[in-house]
């Protein structure tokens, strides 16, 4: 099956799922969740001026693998 016809198969399957409605609201944060996420927020590697340079190590090497990604069938 060619890639446009594995996509119009994709569509028509997902279709009843794009018309469905579906209903949102507030989304309620609870204590438990607010305390963790002050608790990241508050972390000295998470602090204005820490050294983040790993970050960029690991950005950098995600690039570098995903660069020689080749799909498979």
């Amino acid at each position: 099956m060619d890639e446009d016809r594995e996509y119009e198969e994709l569509v028509r399957i997902l279709e009843p799922f794009r018309n469905m409605r579906i209903e949102t609201g507030p989304v309620i944060l609870s204590e438990e969740y607010l305390r963790m996420v002050e608790e990241v927020e508050s972390a000295r590697e998470n602090q204005s001026g820490a050294d983040k340079s790993s970050v960029e190590v690991v950005f950098r090497q995600s690039r570098e693998h995903f660069a020689g990604a080749r799909r498979s069938r």
